[in-house]
This record gives structure tokens, sequence and C-alpha cells, in this order.
């Protein structure tokens, strides 16, 4: 008598696609996502992508791309996207920052920064502070201008009227925000390419919450930013992992299945004793939701099925 299970992988990834509420440099608001560009030129991007609660919102998986400025901007600014400097962040009223790390491989989420103290990253708040009304001073400098996307001289340090991005960025310590920035690991910069603009290839950043803490703490993953080859960002939120079937074993009526999932994302265990090339295989009866969980670590799953044959498939949204 044949008895055996099948096992098969398949990612159903979410593709809802939503719209940050648009920033607005002539009223911005503490909590507005800044995007910041260089490039060691002439000029600086600095961009209003609204507030950040329309990211922290996001279902897992949704993709928002980041409307506030356009690819003829960046070419305006610096004339395509090669080599150019770029980071988002914003801060909270209680010193909360959010902040990009860039990703050094392109599939591969990077280690959490570690938070500071509330007085250690109100540092960082004031010299970020800077940027808005920099962008504002300089909202008529460049016909490409508009309310949320400014080109600026890169050289601005005056503060009573703000800084550009390049100087509250570098200051005299040369990066990190004049050096207030200590997140332990990585850098809140990602660089293209200098073939970026012909390579076919994106860039990531992923972008952490970091809360301030009393002792020690990591800051949380909420999601990353893509950017195209033209130069244009979307935010993905609290991306799913693809769900891998490492094995799956049989004895007697029950079938053993090992399994890796994710830490967000809703990861569905579906199973059918027929092959149909009618239905779908994301339309397969579900048997279980899977729990979230670390994809480092096998997770074990029991199904109790007295058929002979059985295929299986993890779908992810």
């Amino acid at each position: 008598m044949i008895n055996k299970k099948l096992g098969l992988m398949a990612l159903l990834a979410g593709c809802a696609v939503g719209k940050i509420i648009a920033g607005d440099f002539n009223s911005y608001a503490v909590g507005d996502v800044l995007v910041g560009f260089r490039n060691g030129g002439a000029n600086d991007l600095v961009v209003d992508a609204g507030p950040v609660t329309a990211l922290t919102g996001a279902s897992p998986n949704q993709r928002i791309p980041i409307t506030q400025y356009t690819s003829g901007q960046i070419n305006a600014a610096f004339g395509n996207a090669d080599g150019v400097d770029w980071s988002a962040f914003t801060w909270l009223s209680d010193n909360t920052l959010f902040v990009t790390q860039a990703r050094t491989v392109l599939n591969a989420q990077t280690g959490a920064y570690q938070a500071n103290s509330s007085s250690v990253q109100h540092n960082t708040d004031v010299r970020m502070a800077t940027i808005p009304p920099g962008a504002l001073f300089n909202i008529a400098y460049n016909g490409a201008n508009t309310a949320t996307a400014v080109i600026e001289p890169d050289s601005i340090s005056t503060y009573h009227t703000g800084s550009s991005y390049a100087n509250a960025w570098s200051g005299a310590y040369g990066g990190y925000f004049n050096g207030t920035f200590s997140g332990s690991v990585g850098n809140p910069e990602n660089t293209t390419p200098g073939d970026f603009n012909t390579s076919g290839t994106v860039v990531r950043s992923d972008f952490y919450q970091l809360s301030p803490v009393t002792g020690f703490g990591y800051g949380t993953f909420l999601g990353y930013f893509e950017m195209a080859t033209d130069g244009t960002l979307t935010y993905v939120a609290y991306p799913s992992t693809v769900p891998v079937i490492q094995s799956i074993s049989h004895s007697g009526n029950v079938s053993t299945i090992k399994y890796t999932a994710g830490l967000y994302g809703t990861y569905t265990l579906r199973g059918t004793n027929t092959l149909s090339s009618g239905v779908a295989a994301t339309n397969w009866p579900a048997l279980t939701t899977l729990p979230n969980a670390n994809p480092s670590t096998v997770q074990i799953y029991q199904d109790t099925d007295s058929s002979n044959v059985k295929f299986y498939i993890i779908t992810a949204q």
C-alpha cells in the first residue's frame, strides 16, 4: 500500500498598496518622516514623507510608495541616482527615534540597533530638528522644489534658519548626525552604486524604532525602504519571511511537518489529497494558522490524516 506524504512550499505575499499622508515643510510636524539625499556635491534633496504613523500602522507586506518627491527631482539635484547617500528618519517628543539602517545583503535583514537613554537620543533629535527649517528656508532655491521635496544648497549651516541635510548629518564629526547617533551596528545612510542608474538592482534599508531605555535594549524592526534605480522609494511594512517546509515524516495516521515561518504576516498550512490543474495551491483547504516565530527556529506541526497521499503547502500574507 502506498503511504506517503508530500510537502510543497509557496509564498503568497500580500500586495496591498497604501500612500503616506502628504507632509509639508510649511507646517512640518514632529513625527513626519524625513528622507535626506546627498552626494557630496552642490545640492541635497530633503523630503517630508508624512507622519510615521502611516508606516507603523500599515499591514504586514503593505507596499507604500513615497510619492512626496519624484525621480525628476533626483535628476534635478544630482543628475541621476548614481552614488547618492540617503537615509530616512524622524523623532517623537518623548525622544523616540526612527532610523534606517543600510542593508549590506539585499534580502537579509540587518541586526537591530541598540537603543539609548532619553537624554542621549535627545541629542540626535536636536540635530534632526534643524533640517525642516533649512528646507523651508530654501523652498524657492530650485524651480523643481515643492512643499514636500526641497533641493537645497549642501552647505547651509546657519542654525537660526536651519541646516542642510548634509550638514546636519556630517557636522564636525563627519557623520551619524554629528556623532550624536550611536546604534552600535550599521549605518543609517545607504549609498547607491556608481552604476545604479543602469544596474537594474534595487537597494534596501531597514527601518527601526528606538524607544528610549534605561540600561540596555534593542530597537524594533518595522520594515524596509526600497530604492529603485530611478531614485524613487517604496516602503514595505513588516515583511513576512518566505515560509519553508524543512521536512515531513509519517507514522501511522500522523504526518510531522517541520517548517520555518517568520515574525510578521499570517502563515497558513494547507493540504490536499489530490492535485488538480483547476485548483490553485493557494486555494487548497486550510489546515491551521501557523504561529509567528523567528525564521531561524524550526517549528513542528502534526497533521492526522489516514489518506495514503497528501500534499502540503504553506502560504503567507
